[in-house]
């Protein structure tokens, strides 16, 4: 089942910071007789904070505008195993998930989802596949032999859960982790992430190495999607130490689109909005002090190519 949330993963990695076991279950007390409705701070708020990278994705939204389904492909490309999951624990993302708030880091994953689930079907599919339950934190094997899947019911609509060696690292998600509630960005899709992540770029789109490799001398950064108009938009937020550092951050990246625009146009070619290069030479770029916000428009053409693997 897991793996179909890589289709939407932007950038991934992240964990640290334990809670104190007595605190985390008077905490839980607490966060399970509350009735008021999660906002997506709420769900980051149970994430282990700083350095992790943290995602956070509004399925619902996506889902109402019809998104959801271009980005997951048709139910009959669905994996097996993925279709056997949903028939033992009745849980479908395509219906049931209403948010993912996740933080990744060394290639473990933890999650706060927002979600209509039967417990007791989800931990009965847990001990078919030769995990155990013990109390609410029940565990099973991952895809790979070092990697445990562990999940507990945070709250009636909210379910906690981590991929990562331990049986009980979900432990690690639950209420009040931050010191002070983080300040999220408003757009429905958005990922938060760590500088050094910037270091290394053999991961990403050959294409945009330079437009991202400034970022690794950052202080933070934040890249959002959301609608703008009748277009979606990509926005990144990039803090650096000083209004110099960031003007010539902001130098660099309309630089590099002017020579990209430039090197379309001597060989009479034209930027396609099915693909990047539609992408990264309609951006633009501005300079507010220590930050700098680069925006650029996205077609919906661009988006249908990317989920058909078409895109480049």
């Amino acid at each position: 089942m897991w793996s179909r949330f890589k289709r939407w993963q932007l950038a991934l990695l992240a964990v640290v910071l334990c809670a104190a076991a007595v605190g985390l279950g008077v905490g839980l007390v607490q966060w399970r007789h509350s009735t008021r409705p999660y906002t997506a701070a709420d769900l980051i708020a149970c994430l282990p904070p700083d350095p992790a990278t943290h995602v956070f994705i509004d399925v619902e939204l996506l889902r109402r505008a019809g998104l959801l389904d271009l980005l997951a492909g048709s139910k009959a490309s669905e994996e097996p195993d993925y279709r056997h999951f949903v028939e033992q624990t009745g849980f479908d993302y395509r219906t049931d998930l209403g948010a993912i708030a996740a933080a990744f880091s060394h290639g473990n994953v933890y999650f706060a989802l927002r979600a209509r689930y039967d417990w007791k079907r989800l931990s009965a599919y847990a001990t078919s596949q030769g995990g155990e339950c013990r109390g609410d934190i029940c565990s099973m094997p991952g895809s790979r032999p070092e990697r445990r899947i562990s999940f507990y019911p945070l709250k009636r609509d909210v379910l906690a859960l981590a991929v990562s060696p331990e049986d009980r690292g979900v432990l690690l998600v639950g209420p009040n982790q931050w010191k002070t509630v983080p300040v999220l960005p408003p757009d429905p899709v958005w990922v938060s992430a760590p500088a050094f992540e910037f270091a290394d770029l053999k991961n990403f789109p050959e294409g945009t190495h330079a437009f991202f490799s400034p970022l690794a001398q950052a202080q933070q950064v934040i890249f959002a999607a959301g609608q703008q108009g009748q277009r979606l938009q990509i926005r990144l937020e990039a803090t650096y130490a000083s209004p110099d550092a960031a003007a010539s951050f902001a130098k660099q990246l309309k630089g590099t689109t002017d020579l990209l625009n430039r090197m379309l146009a001597r060989e009479h070619m034209k930027s396609n909005p099915k693909d990047l290069s539609g992408v990264l030479t309609a951006g633009t770029f501005e300079q507010q002090g220590d930050r700098v916000v680069g925006t650029w428009p996205i077609e919906r053409t661009f988006v249908e190519s990317l989920a058909s693997g078409k895109g480049q």
